[in-house]
């Protein structure tokens, strides 16, 4: 098998990816708790090898769709985290934590696997690339401040904890990528290849480390139905409110409307489960890791029906 079958075939592996880095962290337990802080590390590689294929001309050419942009992080920041706010705060009115834990959800970063999802529906990749470097850039004030603005406050918060982390892991890697990028672009471009197994590698070991860490706390019964359920409405609300939006509303040629479409229902859960487990107690880390074994699977499906050819 060459390299690029090789890919390939791990591409399409990506959904089952972080279930079962979930499955092997829940088994290994507090045999790896002593290694936690390596969780930052391992999502600072995925951010720079994601950054590696940005160029500065990609982001100023995708920067004049500023209509495309201001959609895209109003629905993302503002427009979504309020509404689950309210359907939280309906499905679970005496647990603040629960509620805190969706609010997370929904105010992280977009997902860098946004752009892979981008490219297979044959989305515009450079839109989607500005969108999760501004994004990217942005999130170490508007994460905390989203929190900060909606979560209970008998949850404590380190704000100030959360926007070093996020710093670490996705701002400073993200501008050293696109500078080796703007250095070496030939080579970025060749070692592109080797780095897309290593991004995966990355992307389960940040999974195992972190949910390792919770497995003495967590209990997973029949009880968390409901947050199974609240994670499948939070997921089909961010995908289906942007792509009406920009379908129906501003009128978006396709592939621009699957760039936004995924770039702002997708959101960074690996880097939500290093902020929940640094920052949060327990039950608000549930959600999120609920959330990590059902947004790949679920992203799947809702972009097939979205955009299958029949339906442009």
């Amino acid at each position: 098998m060459n390299l690029a079958t090789f890919n390939a075939k791990s591409d399409k592996a990506v959904p089952f990816i972080t279930p079962l880095g979930v499955v092997v962290g829940l088994a290994l337990g507090s045999r790896i708790s002593g290694y936690s802080e390596w969780g930052t590390f391992f999502f600072a590689c995925i951010t720079l090898i994601g950054a590696l294929q940005i160029s500065f001309s990609q982001v100023l050419k995708a920067l004049s769709r500023v209509r495309s942009i201001a959609l895209v992080l109003f629905c993302a920041h503002v427009a979504i985290p309020l509404v689950v706010k309210l359907l939280a705060l309906l499905a679970f009115p005496t647990s603040p934590s629960y509620i805190t834990g969706f609010i997370l959800l929904s105010s992280i970063p977009i997902a860098v696997t946004s752009f892979l999802w981008t490219t297979i529906h044959k989305g515009d990749a450079a839109l989607a690339l500005c969108l999760i470097l501004l994004d990217t850039l942005l999130s170490p004030l508007l994460t905390p401040l989203t929190i900060r603005l909606l979560a209970n406050s008998s949850v404590v918060l380190d704000f100030q904890g959360m926007m070093v982390s996020l710093v670490f892991m996705i701002v400073l890697p993200s501008i050293l990528g696109m500078l080796i990028k703007h250095a070496a672009p030939d080579a970025c471009n060749k070692a592109r290849a080797y780095l897309n197994p290593v991004t995966k590698l990355c992307m389960m070991l940040v999974i195992i480390i972190h949910v390792a860490s919770l497995s003495g706390t967590l209990s997973f019964s029949a009880v968390y139905i409901p947050l199974i359920l609240m994670n499948l409405v939070v997921i089909t609300l961010g995908f289906l409110l942007i792509y009406c939006l920009a379908r129906f509303v501003v009128h978006e040629e396709r592939s621009f409307v699957v760039s936004m479409t995924f770039t702002g229902g997708m959101r960074n859960i690996s880097a939500a489960l290093v902020l929940a487990t640094s920052y949060f107690d327990p039950m608000t880390a549930l959600p999120v890791v609920i959330g990590i074994l059902l947004q790949q699977t679920f992203v799947g499906i809702l972009g097939s029906r979205l955009f299958a050819k029949d339906a442009w």
